[in-house]
């Protein structure tokens, strides 16, 4: 009898470490040990038990991170952080303007990679960076999101920066068509960082309860449905669960009907977020998009410049492209789901291509593309600052790629490739899918990189 109860002991440990922590996923396991006749200590499936016990911890320990610290694939990789993007725009600012930035400007941006500087010396530029300013726009991807996500990446993303780093919340603003708008704003050493996070779940929610009826373990959008009456083994219940029932379905929204819908909600928040006065010119954009977040926005953006040219939404479409200093792009779905966008000859919807008999039809420009495209031909007495796209992908998650350098790349668009690990690989044959896909923000490896930029800034803790 004990060592049945230590092994059912070892048994939720082991599941409990490996991220399965709902009970009734535990106890579902767990419970078929002590089914076992307890009379007996030679019963066979008893031993068995005993033997395997200590090896499943054992399998603790055959668990790597093959890319912590994170793989950058570019040799010349070389980016600023949003520690640094304030000072850098103040100096941008001042040579558009022909004027000398302030020495704070310049002291920082001169210092990002270099030595560290004192406490004090932190401490009074803190009182003078008012004038500094980056805007951070974060979008999410799949899967059911609320404010407590934002909130969690803006943590993420500033606890890297040195701890003169001051973080609070702005007040909140009302839905735009039912996108939830989460503002928060970071003083750092180095100036202001405004972030906006867009949260558009709330869209697809009330048709992802449609499924509420097949979920094993009830997210908190399906609480009170029904309890599904049939067994299902353990992982299977768990990636139907979440990847299933509650991620793949805001995909599949989109590519249907209800793309027209989300676009107009989208534009709606972008423009309640972005379409300031005249003088956010010279203040820099970040957007860092997770997922399908990112070919949202940027079929919003596309759809918005096809408006009449004068209107607030083209203007503000088109402000947005100039603005971008880096892109942020974290478990890229580009290339899967523009495959949505072409017609079987590889051409793009609503397109006439003749095929080349025995050829491989060549794709169509996908929405990073064509959004890449717009950014460089407006106003050519304008011409945007070099844009640096960033593209995270861990390699075990089965809904991410990264970003063919060719593809994207040109004399004012930098792309980098970075591999990163957001979950344990047990035995080289699994890593949690859903953690391996929906965790890259919650990376601190990743938070880091983004914060701190390459080479780290020295604005950054050690």
């Amino acid at each position: 009898m004990n060592i049945l109860l230590s092994a059912r002991r070892r048994t939720a440990a082991l599941f409990r470490l490996t991220g399965f922590t709902h009970v009734h996923h535990v106890r579902r396991v767990t419970k078929h040990i002590t089914r076992i006749d307890h009379t007996s200590r030679c019963h066979p499936v008893g031993r068995l038990v005993s033997a395997a016990a200590p090896g499943c911890l054992v399998l603790l320990a055959a668990c790597s991170t093959p890319y912590s610290p994170p793989q950058i694939l570019d040799a010349d990789t070389r980016f600023p952080g949003l520690a640094d993007l304030p000072a850098q725009a103040e100096i941008r600012a001042a040579a558009d303007a022909g004027r000398p930035a302030s020495a704070d400007a310049d002291f920082f941006a001169t210092t990002a990679s270099g030595p560290r500087f004192g406490a004090q010396a932190q401490t009074r530029a803190l009182a003078e960076t008012g004038s500094r300013t980056t805007d951070v726009l974060l979008v999410h991807g799949i899967c059911t999101h609320d404010a407590r996500w934002a909130q969690q990446v803006v943590a993420q993303l500033t606890q890297a920066i040195d701890s003169t780093t001051m973080s609070t919340a702005r007040a909140a603003v009302p839905d735009a068509g039912g996108i939830e708008i989460v503002p928060t704003t970071v003083e750092t050493p180095a100036g202001r960082l405004r972030f906006n996070a867009l949260i558009w779940s709330p869209l697809t929610t009330p048709l992802k309860r449609q499924l509420c009826y097949d979920q094993t373990g009830k997210s908190a959008i399906c609480t009170g449905a029904p309890p599904y009456p049939h067994q299902r083994a353990l992982l299977n219940a768990r990636l139907k669960d979440t990847l299933i029932d509650d991620c793949l379905p805001d995909a599949l929204i989109y590519q249907g009907v209800a793309r027209d819908a989300i676009q107009l909600r989208m534009r709606d928040a972008i423009l309640h977020v972005l379409a300031g006065d005249e003088a956010a010119d010279n203040v820099p954009l970040v957007v860092i998009a997770h997922s399908m977040g990112s070919k949202i926005m940027f079929d919003t953006l596309l759809r918005m410049t096809l408006e009449a040219p004068a209107s607030r939404a083209a203007a503000t479409a088109r402000r947005t492209m100039e603005r971008m200093r880096i892109l942020v792009m974290a478990a890229n779905q580009i290339p899967l789901l523009s495959l949505a966008d072409q017609a079987l000859d590889g051409a793009a919807a609503g397109s006439i291509a003749v095929p080349v008999p025995g050829a491989a039809p060549a794709a169509a420009p996908d929405s990073l593309q064509l959004l890449l495209q717009q950014r460089g031909s407006g106003d050519r007495r304008r011409v945007p600052a070099p844009l640096t796209l960033v593209a995270f992908s861990d390699p075990s998650d089965v809904l991410s790629y990264t970003l063919p350098t060719e593809r994207y790349a040109s004399e004012s668009v930098k792309v980098f490739n970075i591999l990163v690990s957001n979950a344990r690989t047990w035995l080289g044959l699994l890593e949690r899918p859903d953690r391996a896909h929906l965790d890259y923000l919650k990376n601190p490896d990743v938070g880091r990189l983004v914060a701190c930029g390459v080479p780290a800034s020295a604005l950054c803790k050690q």
